[in-house]
């Protein structure tokens, strides 16, 4: 096992470009740069890889966006924990910005997943039995559509669906059925498909959060640290960071994050129903992202009045309506109903269940706290995972509290960018970490209303 010298060092054991014509040649000296891009809101992973070109691989290998790069890399003393894309390559796709300088060339080459260009080259038409999950689990490992090796994990769904994809690319396919998807131990159904470093995903947020933390972070004013004895340290300190915390009331108003109503219409017995969200009702029937402290788990807004009837923000369901059909039998899916079958369990689509809670967590994460990081690199991070950042207090304190009392404390990696400089001998990450909730209850005004001057006195003039 080798030693750890630096924060931030890395060790390439291989990085191989592999073309169509047979012809193999190593890059682990000749790249300058290699970034690996991972998205929970991303199907597949994908990265860009630049190199000195000196013996015109362009046109003696050649590469022609058919290639193949297998890589493993690795940091010392965590080898269990490598980057290993040895047996399951990434492929080529682009071949960019090709720069000639004293007889040798810069060129930048563009990667991904193959999974995602199968999943472009074919298309899923068949009818399924099975729980959602399956279904996810078919369309992965089917030879005839993903036929992926990788490490899957897929949590497993409630409800027996029997269901038709119609003539549909694979990675779309899943996306619908995630729109419906509920865990069956968690009932959330917060799901997301994604790709990292460990595998494929298809589970819920609330799984995610249920995990143990694996990063500490803090963007204190360390001071000078000697890297060599203080290498922990070093991994725990933030080079860089930027906070978005500022909650765009309009949008959430507009995007249904706030309030939101659905009317399921059910086509056969000609009735519908309505259900509601309300963002202080619902904030808590699902666990966030401190799940094991419910306390450091609180709204982003507080419930003061905004009207003479006490309704707050999370009372005016009539800002976003949907309109969704159903159809149903006794409770069951009335298009494969039958009598005879006593086991009958097919369940109708559950989109009145998940749809406008899906709609409101993801505008939870994508809009509400979030903090764009640069840290020194290791290989045991990966976006999906969970991880707590310090925030110090900027200004004035006027607590006694050294960290930001509403934004410190765990949050899920939500993107995830790893870069390898070759020149440097240096790996750092780019992460962008999401929360759905704030640590601290906010302050309320007990007797706000909106502030409307002297109610009752005629300023508009009459011509």
């Amino acid at each position: 096992m080798a030693k750890l010298n630096y924060a931030g060092e890395y060790s390439v054991s291989e990085l191989k470009l592999m073309s169509s014509s047979g012809n193999v040649v190593d890059l682990s000296r000749t790249y300058i740069s290699l970034s690996l891009f991972e998205n929970i809101f991303s199907s597949s992973m994908s990265g860009i890889i630049v190199l000195t070109d000196a013996n015109n691989l362009l046109m003696n290998m050649p590469i022609t966006g058919q290639d193949y790069l297998s890589l493993k890399i690795e940091t010392p003393s965590l080898e269990q924990h490598a980057i290993d894309y040895t047996e399951t390559v990434f492929s080529i796709t682009k071949i960019d910005d090709k720069i000639d300088a004293k007889g040798a060339a810069v060129i930048q080459l563009h990667f991904c997943s193959p999974e995602l260009l199968r999943n472009q080259r074919t298309r899923v038409s068949r009818s399924y039995t099975s729980t959602v999950s399956n279904i996810v689990y078919d369309i992965l490992n089917n030879a005839k559509y993903i036929n992926t090796s990788k490490e899957l994990f897929i949590e497993p769904t409630k409800n027996l669906r029997k269901l038709v994809i119609p003539n549909s690319h694979p990675f779309d396919a899943i996306k619908r059925l995630m729109r419906e998807a509920e865990s069956n131990e968690y009932s959330s159904p917060h799901y997301l498909f994604y790709e990292n470093t460990h595998g494929i995903h298809f589970r819920s947020i609330e799984s995610l959060f249920r995990q143990a933390t694996t990063g500490f972070y803090h963007a204190g004013d360390v001071g000078a640290i000697d890297k060599k004895t203080n290498l922990e340290q070093e991994y725990y300190r933030v080079l860089s960071y930027n906070v978005n915390a500022n909650n765009d009331t309009l949008g959430n108003i507009v995007g249904g994050m706030l309030a939101s109503k659905m009317i399921t219409h059910d086509i056969i017995t000609k009735s519908y129903s309505v259900d509601r969200h309300d963002y202080f009702q619902d904030f808590y029937k699902y666990k966030r992202v401190n799940f094991n402290d419910s306390g450091k788990d609180n709204p982003i807004y507080n419930e003061v009045s905004l009207d003479e009837f006490g309704n707050n923000l999370g009372n005016f369901d009539d800002s976003v309506l949907h309109v969704h059909p159903t159809a149903t039998t006794n409770g069951k899916d009335a298009l494969h109903y039958d009598e005879s079958l006593k086991d009958f369990s097919y369940s109708p689509n559950t989109m009145s269940k998940t749809y406008l809670k899906r709609k409101a967590k993801f505008m939870e994460l994508n809009a509400g706290t979030s903090v764009v990081m640069q840290v020194n690199g290791n290989t045991t991070i990966a976006c999906g995972d969970i991880v707590e950042f310090n925030m110090p207090v900027v200004g004035k304190e006027h607590t006694k509290d050294s960290s930001d009392i509403y934004n410190s404390g765990r949050y899920l990696v939500s993107k995830l960018r790893h870069i390898f400089d070759a020149p440097n001998k240096r790996h750092e990450i780019a992460m962008t970490l999401v929360k759905d909730s704030i640590s601290q209850e906010l302050p309320q005004n007990k007797d706000g209303t909106e502030p409307k001057g002297n109610k009752g006195m005629l300023h508009t003039q009459f011509f």
